[in-house]
């Protein structure tokens, strides 16, 4: 198959600036590797963090982008499963697959882990490189948009909904901060039989959480969160709460509102460090517990989820790459209420 020798990419250069579209040259995929034409990338808020500065293993010049769909271009030396024009999804992890953890099925925690989009260049170009064994075919009917954000925004919250927060039909699960995890989340929540209840500071992104099955939301910018939660739960507060906020002051927030013995899953991190009552999570057996991204089981069984209709993607806007730097300003200035997909 001809490709061009170069394609466009935004390039981050230098932190805290914009990032610059030019022509870069196109990869080449090694040993059992796949250039992927990219269909579709998502924009997620670790994307700023990114271009802040806050992630330490990015080096630059680095091409960010690690939600992504498109279609198999090129299939390098001893690829076996896929052919081209398969349509895919990519799972962001680079593993090593020996180590403890990727035996026992937790490829997330790899010791020798590395992220496409992250230490590796990502999808917001035209073209990316991924392993073989990272890409995961989509039935081909699926939006291409709505299945780029499958590997993380859908498979993070099922990820943590699941294996870290065990969510359990008739539990009270509280999403404290909806967008754009927060919205897959709360179908995820429904999905599993949960009571939903959704925070935030503004009532457009509460009309789409109720829109998509949340039974309770609460503007915290004018209602008492944990007043809210009590009234409405008879005193019982709620049985998981994940904290998609990730500032100093919302794990506490999460902790006064969850019941004895529940859970505080760690989703958003914008902060380094919180503080939190360490006698209210001795006395009352409450567990602050992280998450990670997602291993690859979830990403299979979350792609089954959305083909069978369960999750349907949410996205805000579609975009072309080269508006990539509007995109970002509105992610910071918070007024995407909801993930913004790229389309190169």
């Amino acid at each position: 198959m001809r490709v061009n020798k170069t394609m466009l990419a935004a390039v981050l250069k230098s932190f805290n600036e914009d990032l610059v579209l030019e022509q870069v040259p196109v990869p080449v995929p090694g040993e059992r590797e796949v250039l992927l034409k990219v269909l579709a990338s998502g924009l997620c808020g670790s994307d700023l963090h990114i271009q802040e500065g806050k992630i330490k293993s990015v080096r630059l010049p680095h091409i960010p982008g690690h939600e992504i769909a498109g279609s198999v271009e090129i299939l390098g030396p001893g690829c076996k499963r896929l052919k081209e024009g398969d349509r895919v999804v990519a799972s962001i992890d680079i593993t090593c697959g020996a180590c403890r953890f990727c035996r026992t099925g937790h490829t997330n925690l790899c010791r020798k882990l590395s992220r496409i989009g992250f230490e590796r260049n990502g999808a917001h170009a035209e073209y990316v490189i991924v392993p073989e064994d990272n890409l995961f075919p989509v039935d081909p009917a699926m939006p291409m948009e709505k299945a780029a954000l499958i590997p993380d925004s859908v498979s993070c919250m099922y990820h943590a909904m699941k294996n870290q927060g065990k969510v359990r039909a008739g539990d009270r699960v509280c999403i404290l901060g909806i967008g754009g995890l927060g919205i897959q989340g709360v179908q995820i929540a429904r999905y599993f039989g949960a009571e939903v209840f959704c925070t935030s500071r503004q009532d457009e992104k509460l009309k789409i959480a109720r829109d998509f099955g949340a039974n309770h939301t609460i503007n915290t910018k004018s209602e008492d969160l944990k007043s809210e939660i009590s009234r409405l739960t008879d005193g019982d507060m709620c049985d998981v709460v994940f904290d998609n906020i990730g500032i100093s002051s919302s794990i506490q927030q999460s902790l006064d509102i969850v019941r004895p013995g529940g859970k505080v899953i760690v989703v958003g991190y914008i902060d380094p460090e919180f503080t939190a009552s360490y006698q209210d999570v001795m006395i009352n057996e409450k567990e602050i517990i992280g998450i990670r991204a997602s291993n690859r089981q979830d990403l299979v069984e979350s792609i089954r989820l959305v083909e069978k209709g369960i999750v349907d993607p949410y996205i805000f806007s579609i975009m072309p790459l080269s508006q990539i730097n509007e995109a970002l300003h509105r992610l910071h200035e918070g007024k995407s209420l909801g993930r913004t997909v790229m389309i190169p």
